[in-house]
């Protein structure tokens, strides 16, 4: 999406915008059912069950089963929700071990007091989450009464529940759990908080002995004027995240800062090899068929052994991301 020109800090780099709110909020749980509170949150009041599969084993073809819904339910429409959500992954997938049976269950209901739910609605929408080539689980988002359903509210929804299912591969890998706060869940790049606390670092050590550090920003947007309003998915954005530190050093700062913002941090760079790096970093984004429909805004600002404000090298940075955004709609397009 192309901005207008604007002060640089007018809004603040590392506070998510108003309309990313869907993205950042679910990205801040803390596990699968705090997932499906918070997605129940963000999404239309009609959409009111909001659930998770996660496959066990294929010996036993055990599966956990968590849910958050407006009201309580039965245990019989629990157990026919899970085997609903198996019959389709099996389905989008192709054969699955039967299932076993619903060995762990998380439920948590909005309102204790309210009439018990014990219907099976058909509204509702499902999505796969895959780790490489392999299911791992689905997540639905539903209705328990159709009543009022538009397809305004389903496409609010199905954004939360993209969202989720993505996030559902990242809060059941164990392997992640001792990233928690460093790693951005979304594209396992580095978090907006470990990239400010690491370029707060950076230059505190430039006072003790003057060096050099180069900052690249990058916003996502959709070539067509006509698309300007869609966000990139999470998987765009995991996709561009894994590119960036592909073509950049172990050693630099690669993160997420909201919904359709990247940075990386260089350190020991001086400000034109920092837009070297950056104009190879265009280059190898508009190769990229993954990126097909979508512009790339790079800004970039550096530090030589001069002393500069954190503010003031994000303000050029930012500025400079603004500026490519407003003065061309190619894909991608480097402005310092």
């Amino acid at each position: 999406m192309s901005h207008p020109m604007r002060k640089p800090l007018e809004d603040d780099l590392f506070s998510p915008q108003a309309a990313d709110d869907v993205l950042d909020r679910l990205a801040k749980a803390t596990d699968v059912l705090d997932l499906l509170r918070q997605a129940d949150q963000v999404s239309p009041p009609e959409i009111d069950l909001w659930s998770a599969l996660i496959l066990g084993s294929p010996e036993d073809g055990s599966a956990r089963l968590y849910l958050h819904s407006s009201a309580p339910i039965t245990p019989a429409l629990a157990l026919a929700v899970s085997e609903s959500m198996h019959d389709e992954l099996a389905s989008c997938c192709g054969s699955l071990p039967e299932l076993g049976g619903v060995r762990q269950a998380g439920m948590s209901c909005g309102d204790l007091s309210a009439e018990v739910i014990n219907r099976f609605c058909n509204a509702f929408h499902d999505q796969v989450t895959q780790r490489g080539s392999e299911p791992i689980g689905i997540t639905r988002a539903g209705a328990s009464v159709a009543d009022g359903l538009t397809l305004q509210r389903w496409r609010e929804a199905d954004r939360a529940l993209e969202v989720a299912a993505w996030l559902v591969g990242t809060l059941t890998d164990e392997g992640l759990e001792d990233d928690a706060g460093v790693r951005d869940p979304i594209t396992g790049q580095y978090s907006r908080a470990f990239f400010q606390h690491t370029l707060k670092n950076e230059l505190a050590r430039h006072q003790r002995a003057a060096s050099e550090l180069s900052i690249v920003l990058l916003q996502l947007r959709r070539s067509s004027a006509m698309l300007a309003d869609e966000r990139p998915s999470p998987a765009l954005l995991a996709t561009t995240g894994a590119m960036i530190a592909s073509e950049l050093r172990e050693a630099d700062v690669v993160a997420r800062l909201d919904c359709h913002r990247l940075a990386a941090l260089l350190p020991c760079t001086n400000p034109r090899s920092g837009l070297i790096a950056a104009s190879r970093l265009g280059e190898a984004l508009q190769d990229a068929g993954q990126l097909e429909g979508w512009s790339i805004d790079i800004g970039v600002s550096g530090m030589g052994m001069e002393t500069l404000g954190a503010d003031e090298l994000l303000d050029q940075a930012t500025h400079a991301m603004l500026s490519a955004g407003k003065g061309s709609s190619r894909h991608p397009f480097v402005y310092v």
